[in-house]
């Protein structure tokens, strides 16, 4: 008798941890939830509000768009060789 005891203690533990588990996981995925609908509603508003002024959603740092204007100005010949062009080397 005392070992079915021990079975069903063990049994309702095990079930215990489960819920204990599931509740914990579902108040972190719900806290997940809101934080990143407070960010996307704050990134949202953001971006409206520079729309709104005629600016870009995400502001470009002065140095990258430097490097942009300097490598578009400079032209660039790439030659490309197909395999027809080559000699063909004879197998020996």
């Amino acid at each position: 008798m005392e070992n079915n005891d021990n079975h069903i203690g063990a049994a309702i533990l095990k079930i215990m941890a489960l819920t204990g588990g599931a509740i914990a996981g579902a108040m972190i995925a719900n806290w997940c939830d809101k934080l990143l609908y407070n960010m996307a509603h704050t990134r949202s508003d953001y971006d409206k509000t520079r729309y709104e002024q005629g600016l870009a959603a995400h502001e470009v740092p002065s140095n990258t768009r430097n490097s942009i204007n300097t490598a578009s100005e400079q032209s660039h010949v790439i030659r490309i060789e197909h395999p027809e062009n080559l000699p063909f080397a004879e197998e020996g």
